[in-house]
């Protein structure tokens, strides 16, 4: 073989590898832009709302909920659907878009998916699943609201088999801990 052939060969073996490391500095890039336009989208949709065009808003946080997944993108848009700020009240969209930011992590859209789910809004009565939100988000210490909630659930037999007092009065006390005062009060009764 030619000195020049193997020379040839091995530019066109490193050609790709190049390339590869090219486009992976592109994709990263790209990535990078897109945390920052998300931001810079929600940002926007802020002023929009500022400026009276709710509805220009709740179609970039529609896409940002869906499309990019930006957890509080997702629940301001639940907010908007089921208020009915920037377009018709759509229950369904609120609880689809708190289901999506709960999905993201997002504790501020669980506990508004869990209330959703209790109250049957944008779809049926889930008491087994908006318990467990609640319960999962008692235990993480996010607000003696939710304890306080599971509590209620508990004691009432809501998402239970059967009512059990005992538990209630335990996430009573843990709503108690949190500083819901509602919660404080049924400890000191005991019921």
């Amino acid at each position: 073989m030619r000195p020049g052939i193997l020379l040839a060969l091995g530019c066109m073996l490193c050609g790709p590898v190049a390339l590869s490391a090219e486009v992976q500095s592109t994709e990263a890039e790209a990535a990078e832009r897109s945390a920052q336009q998300i931001r810079q989208d929600r940002e926007l949709a802020d002023r929009m709302i500022g400026f009276g065009n709710a509805a220009g808003a709740r179609e970039i946080l529609a896409r940002l909920c869906h499309e990019d997944g930006d957890d509080i993108a997702c629940q301001n848009l639940g907010v908007m659907a089921m208020t009915g700020e920037g377009g018709e009240v759509d229950m369904a969209a609120g609880r689809a878009a708190f289901a999506r930011g709960c999905d993201l992590q997002l504790p501020e859209a669980c506990q508004n998916l869990a209330d959703a789910l209790v109250n049957g809004e944008g779809g049926p009565v889930e008491d087994v699943r908006a318990l467990s939100l609640y319960y999962q988000l008692c235990t993480r210490g996010y607000g003696g609201r939710n304890c306080h909630r599971a509590a209620m659930m508990i004691e009432t037999g809501r998402g239970v088999t059967e009512p059990d007092a005992a538990k209630a009065q335990e996430a009573y006390a843990r709503a108690c801990d949190l500083g819901f005062r509602p919660a404080c009060q049924r400890v000191e009764t005991g019921s």
